[in-house]
């Protein structure tokens, strides 16, 4: 069986037709399957999907089977990462599972088993919201062997909430309406809905309106009103994003004939707003949300809009209605019978040895840099580390632990890394000008200003270059060759304070920098050398602050200045030093 990957939506759209022969041949077809909800669901999911798709052969140019999935990433504590797979349906499907032609699923289950352990990189596998009904994929968990998973069942329930999720209550539908109600319903539900209907047939002070093309929005918003109402105090800044979710999804199916969308009215006034995803393929009707006004009783706008639904569904063929999750005591008043939902989590028990997909890097680096930036700079080594066990030359990741092993002062290893950077991206400008700035930090003056040319020679106008090229020179002793530099980064750019002061400070060595002006530039010292502390370069912090002293003698703020950050050094290079002797003697 040959297994290929659809992970992008131009290749997913190109295969409707096959995906829709397919799910409509598979008798354990289910809506959240379709291609209909899926096209809508996956432009709304963030992390990376994608589809096993099966067929006999290569020659082949149909599937028989396809298997939605999704990476997702997850930060541990105390940095580093987890790669999980989901299935793609997740967080919004009832139902997840695989579709595939009836005759094929003991060739196509194998080989999708197969796949997942052997091409797909992740730790933890969260089989959720499968139908018991679904044999399929209790006999694809049969593949997952017992020496290298560890298997668990899980059961969420939300806090504060009796209703158990891991029931979906359906209504297999009669043929007839009048049939469904003397079979299926309760005697007291029965007079209730055969009144309630025909009061709202009869009457000129209710009505039922259903969705279309010009009241699509209206109708949208007057539901979400309602659910809102109810809602909005227990699922808190959830709320919001299911409510964009819910607009975007109804718009969808409305948009592909498959939403059923009523409200009812009292006059001007509405009741109460239901939606039903429409499976025409599968002759069946899904409940998906409702709201109402709780203050209203009578008629019950709830039981209205549930019966209106069901009879439309009966009278158009359709075999279940579907309450989907959620084992509310008013469902089972339609005659509802129990499904059973399972939620199964297979884990690798050497998942601390196992490496990130790479469809998951991007997340991963973009996790880290805010680590980094935050100063976490262990959850950043971590996170950094692990990306470089996946692959060994990404950029970014090379660079990110070289500029994070400078602030640690491990400067051998920072220089290696930079260098592996180079190797991959010769002109790496940045890895040019961290690497100047590297030698410039330890001394290397020579190297440093070999560094600052390379970068120039890729880049002309690089006015922080010119700055730093500018103070190394300074350093050797060059000072009109600095003058120079500096000047040229001022007239590229007129503010940049960096290159003012250092030139000032030139002027200074050479004796040209007026009293008055010495008085100023020993400030503007004194706040670079802040900005720098702050930055934990204390090196050249500390280089300014002397710089400032020596302009102003008495400026007490900098000699303050001065003595914090070199205690601050001092108590770094001891801590450091302990450091150091605690990994000898281990």
């Amino acid at each position: 069986m040959q297994i290929d990957i659809i992970d992008n939506f131009e290749t997913f759209k190109e295969r409707r037709e096959n995906w829709d022969s397919v799910y409509a041949a598979d008798p354990q077809a289910q809506f959240f399957l379709s291609w209909v909800w899926l096209s809508g669901w996956l432009q709304m999911v963030h992390e990376p999907w994608l589809i096993l798709a099966a067929k006999p052969d290569t020659h082949d140019l149909s599937y028989v089977a396809f298997f939605p999935l999704k990476i997702v990433l997850e930060q541990q504590d105390g940095g580093g990462f987890d790669t999980k797979l989901y299935m793609a349906g997740n967080s919004m499907a009832d139902y997840t599972g695989l579709i595939c032609l009836p005759g094929y699923e003991e060739e196509v289950i194998p080989a999708f088993a197969a796949y997942i352990q052997q091409q797909l990189t992740w730790s933890t596998f969260d089989v959720q919201n499968i139908l018991e009904t679904d044999t399929r994929m209790s006999l694809f968990l049969r593949y997952f062997s017992r020496d290298k998973f560890d298997f668990s069942q899980h059961r969420i329930q939300n806090q504060g909430e009796d209703t158990d999720h891991y029931i979906a209550p359906y209504v297999s539908l009669a043929d007839d309406w009048d049939q469904y109600l003397q079979n299926d319903v309760g005697s007291n539900t029965r007079q209730k809905i055969r009144r309630f209907l025909k009061k709202i047939e009869t009457s000129d002070e209710f009505h039922i309106t259903h969705v279309d093309t010009n009241n699509l929005e209206s109708h949208i918003e007057i539901l979400l009103k309602f659910w809102e109402s109810k809602w909005r105090d227990k699922k808190g800044d959830n709320c919001d994003v299911i409510m964009d979710y819910v607009r975007a999804i109804l718009r969808h199916c409305f948009e592909n004939n498959c939403l059923y969308l009523s409200v009812l009215w009292k006059g001007d006034t509405p009741l109460g707003a239901i939606a039903n995803f429409v499976d025409v393929r599968q002759k069946s009707m899904l409940f998906s949300i409702t709201g109402r006004d709780e203050t209203f009783k009578n008629p019950s706008p709830g039981l209205i809009l549930h019966a209106d639904a069901i009879r439309y569904a009966i009278q158009n063929g359709f075999k279940v209605y579907d309450f989907l999750r959620g084992n509310e005591e008013y469902k089972y008043s339609f005659g509802a019978k129990e499904r059973r939902i399972q939620h199964i989590v297979a884990k690798y028990k050497d998942c601390q040895n196992r490496q990130l997909d790479v469809r998951i890097i991007p997340f991963a680096l973009q996790l880290t840099l805010e680590n980094h930036r935050a100063n976490r700079l262990t959850e950043a080594e971590r996170g950094y580390r692990q990306i470089l066990e996946t692959q060994s030359n990404h950029p970014e990741a090379l660079y990110g632990l070289g500029m994070l092993m400078r602030q640690k002062g491990e400067y051998e290893r920072s220089e290696n890394l930079l260098k592996n950077l180079l190797q991959v991206q010769p002109n790496s400008i940045k890895a040019l000008f961290s690497l100047g700035n590297l030698y410039q930090a330890q001394g290397q003056l020579s190297k440093a200003i070999e560094a600052y040319n390379q970068v120039l020679a890729l880049q002309p106008q690089a006015i922080a270059v010119y700055n730093n090229l500018g103070y190394a020179l300074h350093q050797q002793g060059h000072v009109e060759d600095a003058i120079a530099c500096y000047q040229k980064a001022l007239s590229l750019q007129p503010d940049c304070v960096e290159a003012e002061v250092n030139l000032a400070n030139a002027l200074y060595a050479q004796g040209k920098l007026s009293p008055d002006k010495q008085a100023h530039y020993a400030a503007m010292n004194n706040d670079l050398g802040s900005k720098c502390k702050q930055a934990g370069d204390f090196k050249t912090a500390i280089a300014y602050y002397q710089q400032s002293i020596s302009m102003q003698p008495d400026l007490a703020s900098a000699h303050y200045n001065l003595e914090l950050v070199l205690q601050e050094q001092s108590e770094n290079d001891t801590a450091s030093s302990r450091n150091q002797k605690t990994l000898i003697r281990a």
